[in-house]
């Protein structure tokens, strides 16, 4: 339904995000692309802590300014600022988009890619993920405790319009914890521009990296490490002699540069760190790993598919169903144990024929999440709320 036309004032959009950059991660990258492909139907107001430079002049921005560290005090902070700055900027007719539970107004669609009350479910009741050192897992276990309270107080029918989950899987999980809310799905996109195979690319990346053309390279991309599974994915190296592993995001690098040298594997293990390069991870290798405890429709993964690789993925979100099952899947489901990935990491490193037939696979199934469908839909949502 279009929102503005010849004789149409544009739609006023008031975003709300903790941050708006790309480069800081997945959700922060949705919502960078949605916002570039509806600009031309709708005008965006931004209410976050850090702005693109790619929206720099285009979009009217008030900046939130709170305490970058520590997590906790954060997201309190911006709940606060965020909650009052909203109220005086709202104006009748706007359409309030907010990304996840994050200010306590009442707002017209929430897209949500993380729920709370389904990681603490899946953790069997624990706010932390267990074995990491204490004080991580009392910082994290707060921000979880204020993200679960967050979610309770704004997933209401009283005061959320319509949920916007980017996967069935979570679109349940929604309606399991908070039957209130009207849902539907909205998935992530890719760039196929930017998200593509590229021999060149892969020749240049494994020559920086060390990596012989030869080898069969898994690569990671996540920013929390253990929530993502990279510890998982590191223990797995130990049955799998033949694969290297190559891992890239904001998390614990020197943690995970430890265990790899206390299993033996370091020699076979790049921990990088954050990129901005991650579409040359991808075109470097040739399997990508999901070892999550809890995805809701992974972007790193749709943009490894769209990069051509296999997957291995654990049976989370939207996995299951992208990569299907059978002679047509794109890659392996399979346990969240190092034994398990081991075996579908082994399985494809023994097989060039399945890598070839499962990346191929992916690349077909990612063809169909282009951000311009994904914006179509949004903009369809918008036009729907009174």
């Amino acid at each position: 339904m279009p929102t503005s036309g010849p004789d149409l004032p544009r739609r006023r959009v008031i975003v709300v995000a903790h941050s708006l950059v790309a480069a800081d991660g997945g959700m922060e990258t949705v919502h960078v692309k949605l916002i570039t492909e509806m600009l031309a139907e709708v005008e965006v107001v931004a209410v976050t802590c850090r702005l693109d430079p790619s929206l720099e002049g285009l979009v009217e921005l008030h900046r939130v300014r709170v305490p970058t560290t520590p997590a906790p005090l954060r997201f309190a902070a911006f709940f606060a600022v965020a909650t009052v700055m909203l109220a005086r900027l709202r104006r009748s007719g706007d359409v309030i988009h907010a990304c996840g539970a994050i200010v306590g107004n009442r707002i017209s669609i929430s897209t949500i890619h993380t729920l709370s009350a389904a990681i603490v479910a899946a953790r069997g009741g624990r706010l932390a993920a267990p074995g990491a050192p204490l004080i991580r897992r009392m910082n994290s276990g707060l921000l979880r405790w204020m993200a679960l309270q967050a979610e309770r107080l704004v997933y209401r029918g009283s005061r959320l319009g319509v949920a916007a989950a980017v996967s069935a899987v979570t679109a349940a999980e929604v309606e399991r914890s908070y039957p209130t809310v009207p849902v539907v799905v909205t998935p992530n996109g890719v760039d196929p521009l930017r998200f593509h195979p590229d021999r060149a690319a892969r020749a240049e990346v494994r020559a920086e990296l060390g990596l012989d053309e030869r080898a069969v390279v898994a690569l990671f991309v996540g920013g929390d490490f253990e929530r993502k599974g990279l510890g998982l994915a590191i223990e797995a190296l130990v049955d799998v002699p033949s694969v290297h592993l190559v891992a890239a995001g904001p998390g614990d690098v020197e943690g995970a540069r430890r265990r790899a040298l206390e299993l033996d594997v370091a020699d076979r293990v790049r921990i990088l760190g954050p990129r901005r390069d991650v579409e040359r991870l991808d075109q470097a290798a040739d399997v990508y790993v999901c070892a999550s405890d809890y995805e809701a429709d992974s972007l790193a993964l749709l943009e490894a598919a769209a990069s051509g690789l296999a997957l291995v993925s654990t049976r989370v979100g939207s996995a299951e169903e992208f990569i299907g099952t059978g002679p047509g899947a794109a890659g392996l489901l399979v346990d969240r144990t190092p034994s398990a990935l081991a075996a579908g990491l082994r399985q494809l490193a023994e097989d060039a024929e399945l890598r070839r037939r499962c990346g191929a696979s992916a690349l077909e199934r990612s063809a169909a999440r282009r951000w311009s469908a994904v914006a179509a839909q949004v903009l369809g949502l918008y036009g729907d709320l009174v």
